[in-house]
Protein backbone atom coordinates (compact mmCIF):
# COMPACT_ATOMS: atom_id res chain seq x y z
CA UNK A 1 0.00 0.00 0.00
CA UNK A 2 2.80 2.28 0.32
CA UNK A 3 3.95 2.19 -2.83
CA UNK A 4 0.42 3.97 -4.23
CA UNK A 5 1.24 7.22 -1.71
CA UNK A 6 5.02 7.81 -2.36
CA UNK A 7 4.55 10.39 -5.09
CA UNK A 8 2.14 12.03 -3.07
CA UNK A 9 2.80 15.23 -1.98
CA UNK A 10 -1.27 15.23 -0.25
CA UNK A 11 0.46 13.10 2.99
CA UNK A 12 2.08 14.94 5.51
CA UNK A 13 5.46 13.10 6.47
CA UNK A 14 4.62 9.67 4.41
CA UNK A 15 7.31 7.98 5.49
CA UNK A 16 7.29 5.79 2.00
CA UNK A 17 7.75 8.87 0.17
CA UNK A 18 11.24 10.14 -1.39
CA UNK A 19 11.83 13.93 0.00
CA UNK A 20 14.12 14.62 -2.70
CA UNK A 21 11.30 13.90 -5.22
CA UNK A 22 8.67 15.52 -3.38
CA UNK A 23 11.08 18.52 -2.99
CA UNK A 24 11.34 18.56 -6.76
CA UNK A 25 7.56 18.33 -6.92
CA UNK A 26 6.88 21.06 -4.90
CA UNK A 27 9.43 23.23 -7.10
CA UNK A 28 7.84 22.49 -10.17
CA UNK A 29 4.83 23.40 -8.37
CA UNK A 30 6.06 26.99 -7.46
CA UNK A 31 7.95 27.32 -10.59
CA UNK A 32 4.48 26.67 -12.62
CA UNK A 33 2.95 28.89 -10.69
CA UNK A 34 5.44 31.82 -11.07
CA UNK A 35 4.73 31.59 -14.54
CA UNK A 36 1.00 32.04 -13.75
CA UNK A 37 1.19 34.96 -11.60
CA UNK A 38 2.56 38.09 -10.08
CA UNK A 39 4.07 38.59 -7.03
CA UNK A 40 4.81 36.34 -4.07
CA UNK A 41 1.40 36.09 -2.53
CA UNK A 42 0.88 32.87 -4.63
CA UNK A 43 3.93 31.39 -4.59
CA UNK A 44 5.05 31.44 -0.30
CA UNK A 45 2.36 28.31 0.47
CA UNK A 46 4.85 26.20 -2.09
CA UNK A 47 7.66 28.07 -0.67
CA UNK A 48 6.53 27.41 3.19
CA UNK A 49 6.37 23.28 1.47
CA UNK A 50 9.71 23.77 0.60
CA UNK A 51 11.21 25.46 3.29
CA UNK A 52 9.56 22.38 5.90
CA UNK A 53 10.71 19.28 3.61
CA UNK A 54 14.42 20.65 3.72
CA UNK A 55 14.19 21.24 7.29
CA UNK A 56 12.76 17.88 8.08
CA UNK A 57 15.23 16.14 5.83
CA UNK A 58 18.71 17.40 6.99
CA UNK A 59 20.60 14.20 6.51
CA UNK A 60 19.66 14.88 2.60
CA UNK A 61 21.26 18.28 2.32
CA UNK A 62 23.54 17.90 0.18
CA UNK A 63 20.95 16.03 -2.13
CA UNK A 64 18.76 19.07 -1.67
CA UNK A 65 21.64 21.62 -1.86
CA UNK A 66 22.57 19.97 -5.95
CA UNK A 67 18.72 20.18 -6.50
CA UNK A 68 18.75 23.96 -5.32
CA UNK A 69 21.91 24.58 -7.27
CA UNK A 70 20.46 23.18 -10.30
CA UNK A 71 17.95 25.43 -10.26
CA UNK A 72 19.84 28.85 -9.68
CA UNK A 73 21.55 27.76 -13.40
CA UNK A 74 17.99 27.27 -14.88
CA UNK A 75 16.82 30.96 -13.59
CA UNK A 76 13.06 30.44 -14.98
CA UNK A 77 10.52 32.56 -13.34
CA UNK A 78 10.13 32.31 -10.12
CA UNK A 79 13.57 30.73 -9.13
CA UNK A 80 15.25 34.33 -7.71
CA UNK A 81 11.99 33.66 -5.41
CA UNK A 82 12.28 30.42 -4.45
CA UNK A 83 16.21 30.29 -3.73
CA UNK A 84 15.88 33.49 -1.82
CA UNK A 85 13.16 32.45 0.50
CA UNK A 86 15.19 29.19 1.68
CA UNK A 87 18.32 30.81 1.52
CA UNK A 88 17.50 33.10 4.00
CA UNK A 89 15.87 30.63 6.54
CA UNK A 90 18.98 28.15 5.87
CA UNK A 91 21.98 30.01 4.96
CA UNK A 92 23.70 27.31 3.78
CA UNK A 93 27.16 28.22 2.71
CA UNK A 94 27.41 25.71 -0.33
CA UNK A 95 24.76 27.68 -2.16
CA UNK A 96 25.78 30.96 -1.75
CA UNK A 97 29.15 29.80 -2.95
CA UNK A 98 28.21 28.99 -5.86
CA UNK A 99 25.57 31.78 -6.36
CA UNK A 100 28.67 33.70 -5.88
CA UNK A 101 30.55 32.31 -8.22
CA UNK A 102 27.75 32.32 -10.78
CA UNK A 103 28.51 36.39 -10.33
CA UNK A 104 32.29 36.35 -10.49
CA UNK A 105 32.61 33.78 -14.15
CA UNK A 106 28.56 34.69 -15.36
CA UNK A 107 27.46 31.97 -17.27
CA UNK A 108 26.00 32.85 -20.74
CA UNK A 109 23.96 36.20 -20.17
CA UNK A 110 25.67 38.81 -17.78
CA UNK A 111 22.45 40.82 -17.07
CA UNK A 112 21.45 37.51 -15.16
CA UNK A 113 24.44 38.87 -12.48
CA UNK A 114 21.14 41.09 -10.73
CA UNK A 115 19.42 38.08 -10.29
CA UNK A 116 22.53 36.74 -8.48
CA UNK A 117 22.68 39.39 -6.70
CA UNK A 118 19.70 39.38 -5.12
CA UNK A 119 19.90 35.95 -4.48
CA UNK A 120 23.33 36.99 -2.42
CA UNK A 121 21.61 39.54 -0.54
CA UNK A 122 19.13 36.81 1.11
CA UNK A 123 21.82 35.10 2.77
CA UNK A 124 21.83 38.56 4.76
CA UNK A 125 19.30 39.75 8.05
CA UNK A 126 18.99 42.82 6.00
CA UNK A 127 17.57 41.53 2.55
CA UNK A 128 15.82 44.23 1.13
CA UNK A 129 13.49 42.14 -0.37
CA UNK A 130 12.21 40.22 2.73
CA UNK A 131 9.30 42.66 3.27
CA UNK A 132 7.54 40.29 0.38
CA UNK A 133 6.89 37.66 2.21
CA UNK A 134 4.45 37.16 5.25
CA UNK A 135 6.78 35.06 6.96
CA UNK A 136 9.29 37.61 7.13
CA UNK A 137 7.42 40.94 7.00
CA UNK A 138 5.54 40.07 10.77
CA UNK A 139 9.07 39.08 11.93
Amino acid sequence: MDLVLMGSTSRRGGLAADPVAEFMQVVEGVLATAEETCGVEELEPGLERALAILQKNPELRGQFESRVIALIDSLQEGVVEMVSFLMHVLRWETVREAVEERIRHPRGDVSNIRLYEAMVDAFSDSWRDRDLFARFSEA
